[in-house]
């Protein structure tokens, strides 16, 4: 053969096997670079990363915000900052593909034609492809929306979403009944025929019934020695709900939920994942960002109606846990926060300010 042709056809392999090889991880995942620095994220729980807040201004009366269409996009390519609601996200994957990373989870694969489900206060970050990924969101304040229910409990809505075996991503395969339900939601609104409301409040009464099942039935499984296990760290959670600014122990919890602090701490810590204390301290800081969102008051002030005594352990907790300064963290929201109010569910001048 001519040593020409043969060093043609040679190239000629070289860059098909080069093309095949870049089509396949770029358009069938996330670039690996991006795997591997969001793989050590987690693995680092997120210390490198800070956390941004967007809350969302519900309507009173029907507290359920809806983005609809397929104008919005997942274009991160690299992870900068983290970020979380004040209301429960259920997004739908119109198109594309990725992967959605939580704080202190393993991250959860997503493609086209799936839901995702991230209750409050929970930070997350979606990393698509090379192709973007369209979405469209539904937003509800699952406080208020369930506390409207008679023969639901105040503190309902904080217990299932705080148990790690809740789904993040549904799928029609994965949870068919749950599946169900977000389709004929989406449905309702995009139609948005006589009584909607009414059908979307009915169909979220039994998504989250579902959901609480779920929770339970893995609840169960899980800590098989006791069938009140899921009852004591519902207790548990409700104190620290209703007492979260006030000094705290270990061993008084334990003794507010009867059982011993031994039992309580390894409950805790396989049911919520973390230990009381750090959920207690996220939780603060949780409710810290709100109360310096609003504006209203200084931040020595904040400090204490969260729980802290000094503003210096204030100070420490929240560079700790939101990778800056308070005084920071309220420069930056303060200055894009008119982005992040959305006054109506149904209105059309949401498509230019919202942002993912």
């Amino acid at each position: 053969m001519n040593p020409r042709i043969f060093y043609i056809i040679y190239a000629l392999y070289c860059f098909f096997l080069h093309l095949l090889i870049y089509c396949y991880y770029n358009y069938t995942k996330p670039p690996l670079p991006i795997i591997k620095e969001l793989k050590t994220m987690q693995k680092q729980s997120f210390q490198r990363f800070p956390i941004r807040y967007r809350p969302y201004d519900f309507p009173s009366r029907f507290p359920v915000l809806a983005f609809l269409g397929d104008n919005w996009t997942i274009s991160v390519n690299s992870p900068e900052y983290l970020h979380f609601h004040n209301g429960l996200e259920i997004g739908h994957c119109i198109s594309g593909n990725g992967q959605l990373f939580l704080a202190g989870q393993a991250p959860v694969p997503y493609e086209a034609e799936a839901f995702s489900i991230l209750f409050p206060q929970v930070p997350h970050l979606a990393v698509r492809g090379l192709q973007e990924s369209r979405w469209e969101y539904i937003y509800i304040d699952p406080k208020h929306f369930l506390e409207s229910a008679s023969d639901c409990g105040s503190d309902t809505w904080q217990i299932f979403y705080m148990l790690q075996e809740v789904p993040v991503i549904v799928t029609a395969a994965s949870f068919p009944l749950l599946y169900h339900y977000l389709s004929r939601i989406f449905r309702e609104f995009q139609e948005k025929e006589p009584l909607y409301q009414q059908a979307v409040h009915g169909l979220l009464f039994s998504l989250f019934s579902e959901i609480n099942r779920i929770t339970m039935s893995a609840a169960d499984s899980v800590m098989s020695e006791s069938g009140d296990s899921y009852s004591y760290i519902r207790s548990a959670l409700s104190y620290l709900y209703a007492h979260y600014n006030e000094p705290f122990s270990v061993s008084g919890l334990a003794e507010h939920c009867c059982i011993s602090e031994s039992h309580l701490r390894r409950l805790f810590k396989n049911m919520v994942g973390i230990s009381p204390l750090e959920y207690l301290q996220h939780y603060r800081i949780q409710q810290a960002c709100h109360l310096i969102h609003l504006n209203q008051m200084p931040v020595s002030v904040i400090a204490q109606q969260v729980g802290y005594s000094s503003l210096s352990s204030f100070n420490r907790q929240f560079q700790q846990y939101m990778h800056m300064s308070p005084s920071e963290w309220k420069k930056e929201h303060l200055a894009d926060a008119t982005p992040h109010e959305v006054r109506s569910y149904d209105d059309h001048r949401t498509r230019h300010i919202f942002q993912i």
